[in-house]
């Protein structure tokens, strides 16, 4: 059942959590330019107004739990942030395993009573490696650009489905929107998406952008709108200069690697072997993760660095 109800002719709101109740509106702004519009209920989000979060301890407060797990890097002068396609990979890697799990339980189970007759061992065998094939390659898919929020140039940079957009940060479109489709739950529980609507004429070269907006899927929850909003209220303190923030300045890409320096410290080979045991745990527990070693990652344009002072291609 959904936690999503009417309050008004035009007006949804969702259950309060830390202190933030979203107002879920039809707008014709949308209606005439984005996607899908006339059937669209979000919460458009602006810069210059602050999210009334409650929240407890100084890390919280910092939103510095966003920066750790949505975060390529920091820089000085801006900051990468990940969106969903490259966050949210758990999901096809985890139903792989599940469903490896619920094969493996019918065939255990009807051990004797379905025979191989029925089910060929060849058909067995390719049911795994279908579900397999789903949990491992879902983590090679290619990376997408993180968004490059500018704060010195008080820009954002996108690149998205081989187009490139320079958005001004006063003029970015985000917004909250229910996400009435969830894949596996049939529309049975509450979706909410952050969304960043991509205005072409933002397009660097417009020829290849259409003349239509372009949805970019920032985050994406079911059941729990408020890491959304502590995502938006991160970028939007960042962007407008506000406290507090955490932010940690990188000099490497933020993805698992092997530490030279506890190396050192602890021993060569106490380090590797701790880290060869602990990949397969890593690979279970924190699959986005690992998903970032995949060799096939996006490229910035040239463009970008030149707007940027810098080249820095991290995912």
């Amino acid at each position: 059942m959904s936690n999503i109800k009417q309050v008004g002719p035009n007006l949804w709101t969702a259950p309060e959590d830390m202190g933030v109740t979203p107002k879920f509106m039809r707008t014709e702004h949308a209606i005439k330019h984005y996607p899908k519009g006339r059937s669209l209920l979000h919460e458009p989000l602006k810069q210059d107004v602050k999210t009334p979060l409650k929240a407890s301890g100084e890390e919280t407060e910092a939103l510095g739990e966003v920066f750790e797990y949505s975060s390529a890097g920091g820089h000085p002068g801006y900051l990468d942030m990940r969106v969903n396609s490259v966050t949210n990979r758990d999901m096809f890697f985890y139903g792989g395993l599940f469903f490896a799990f619920i094969w493996w339980g019918f065939v255990y189970f009807s051990n004797g009573i379905v025979t191989d007759d029925f089910i060929p061992s060849y058909f067995e065998y390719s049911i795994y490696g279908l579900c397999f094939a789903l949990s491992i390659l879902t983590l090679f898919r290619p990376l997408a650009k993180p968004m490059r929020f500018h704060k010195a140039n008080q820009e954002v940079y996108v690149w998205h489905k081989k187009v490139l957009y320079r958005i001004p940060w006063q003029e970015c479109e985000f917004s909250i929107r229910v996400a009435k489709q969830n894949e596996g739950y049939r529309g049975l529980r509450d979706g909410y998406q952050l969304s960043l609507w991509l205005n072409p004429k933002h397009a660097v070269k417009p020829t290849l952008s259409g003349q239509t907006y372009v949805e970019l899927n920032i985050f994406h929850n079911m059941n729990h709108h408020i890491p959304l909003y502590d995502y938006w209220e991160y970028v939007r303190r960042y962007m407008n200069g506000e406290e507090p923030l955490y932010i940690e300045m990188d000099e490497r890409p933020r993805c698992p690697r092997y530490s030279t320096k506890t190396a050192k410290e602890e021993g060569y080979v106490k380090t590797t072997l701790l880290f060869i045991i602990g990949l397969p745990i890593m690979l279970l527990i924190k699959p986005n993760k690992m998903a970032l070693w995949t060799p096939f990652k996006a490229k910035w344009p040239e463009e970008v660095h030149e707007w940027t002072g810098e080249r820095c291609d991290w995912n």
